[in-house]
């Protein structure tokens, strides 16, 4: 994934993806859109009390093409923008983005430090990257107090 493609990608985070939001289980969120016909899930897991596993995936029965790749960029904004805003509502204490491949992980490192600012007035700060090949982690951690409540008494 070249950079000019990443930057191409980061400079449309004003994406304005009509996202419907299922709730699966008290551990289980998913945000979905359709982008030039393309069903985009991006899913949110709750691995152990507070720390959150984020997916995504592109149900398309079209050929790829340049066209695909082109839609690609809506697409990866889409993504981003679910993971706002479930850092927004959720508050999780920790919101981890796994990799085996190079160019996504360069999206999601490109990602967390363009929004650097925007996770801090959220409360967030990113982590160190944990690399153990094949698969890296990036990892997004609460700063602040969470006031993401389940319902009565929690």
């Amino acid at each position: 994934m070249s950079n000019l493609f990443v930057e191409s990608i980061l400079a449309s985070f004003d994406s304005q993806a009509r996202l419907t939001w299922n709730l699966i289980s008290p551990a289980e969120v998913a945000a979905c859109f359709v982008h030039d016909g393309d069903q985009v899930t991006v899913q949110f897991v709750e691995t152990v009390p507070g720390e959150w596993r984020a997916s995504f995936d592109v149900a398309s029965g079209a050929k790829f093409t340049s066209e695909k790749a082109r839609s690609s960029i809506r697409i990866f904004a889409g993504v981003f923008q679910a993971v706002e805003e479930f850092l927004t509502i959720r508050q999780p204490e920790r919101l981890v983005f796994a990799s085996k491949e190079e160019g996504l992980g360069r999206l999601y490192e490109a990602y967390l430090s363009r929004q650097d600012s925007n996770l801090r007035s959220l409360g967030y700060r990113a982590e160190q990257t944990a690399k153990a090949s094949p698969l890296a982690e990036y990892a997004i951690v609460k700063t602040t107090p969470s006031e993401w409540s389940v319902g009565p008494g929690h």
